[in-house]
């Protein structure tokens, strides 16, 4: 078999996180519903009662007493709030990553005395979720790191975009990373064709910067998305031909124009394209 007919491993991994991601954040969904169903839905009924309760009692203890009481169970469902919010951030899926930043940096200013400072290029249009969703769950990771391990009090969250890429970072004044922590994630993004860069300064603390390169739109006539929708799933040019019902030269012509307009060079980096865009026969 010719080696441009095999599929790289590269593909079948880059599915596999991409599964591996969306089951976590399932996951996430549910234990956020189950938190609001329980212990929110619970602590708010708490603080029904106590008004309720207040309103009859005339003893100063016992309304000094039921104040406490109110004043910790107030302050046990804002927390409980917060970790719905971390783990299913509503606020992103209907308004972006811009706002959910905003909220982030809220909530860890509010419950860890923190400082955040956004510099946020405004963008014309929001990025793909598949982006925002990476970008705020990495910004999610890296304050927490920063907070528990490094002992920061203070960051600069950054995006900026041009013609050619994206770069988003996260800087603290903690002390200087010099661990793996990061490792997984470096991985994960790799896969996905961006960048992860760590810069520690011995005065300054660490920044930790995902850079996305920027393609230009890329307009495939319909043969051509079928042929790359048909390359995602692992065939062979003569198997893709066999489904299409064309020659094998048909589909190495369509390919080598597909190449030519994204901007790759082999099956894999097309495959992943697919799969990055959209662009298979699952979706």
């Amino acid at each position: 078999m010719p080696a441009d007919n095999r599929q790289p491993d590269d593909i079948y991994q880059y599915v596999v996180q991409e599964n591996v991601t969306e089951a976590i954040e399932a996951e996430r969904r549910m234990m956020a519903r189950a938190l609001e169903e329980t212990v929110i839905s619970q602590l708010n009924l708490l603080l029904s009662q106590t008004n309720i309760y207040a309103q009859t009692m005339h003893s100063q203890e016992a309304l000094t007493a039921l104040s406490v009481l109110t004043a910790l169970t107030k302050q046990t469902l804002q927390q409980a709030r917060d970790l719905e919010n971390t783990l299913h951030p509503t606020i992103l899926d209907s308004l972006g990553l811009e706002p959910a930043l905003e909220a982030l940096a809220n909530q860890e200013t509010r419950a860890q005395g923190v400082r955040v400072v956004l510099a946020l290029q405004r963008l014309p249009k929001r990025l793909p979720q598949q982006i925002e969703l990476a970008l705020f769950r990495f910004t999610q990771e890296t304050l927490d790191r920063a907070i528990r391990q490094a002992n920061a009090g203070t960051f600069t969250i950054r995006l900026e975009k041009d013609e050619t890429e994206l770069r988003f970072s996260v800087q603290d004044d903690g002390i200087p990373f010099t661990g793996e922590t990061v490792t997984a994630f470096d991985k994960r993004l790799r896969a996905s064709g961006w960048k992860l860069d760590v810069i520690s300064d011995n005065r300054r603390g660490s920044t930790f910067q995902i850079i996305i390169p920027l393609k230009p739109s890329v307009r495939l006539t319909e043969r051509e998305h079928d042929v790359l929708a048909h390359l995602t799933t692992g065939l062979t040019n003569k198997e893709i031909a066999q489904q299409l019902h064309v020659s094998p030269r048909t589909v190495k012509f369509h390919l080598d124009n597909i190449y030519s307009k994204l901007g790759v060079n082999t099956r894999t980096e097309a495959a992943i394209y697919a799969l990055q865009h959209g662009w298979s026969l699952s979706e």
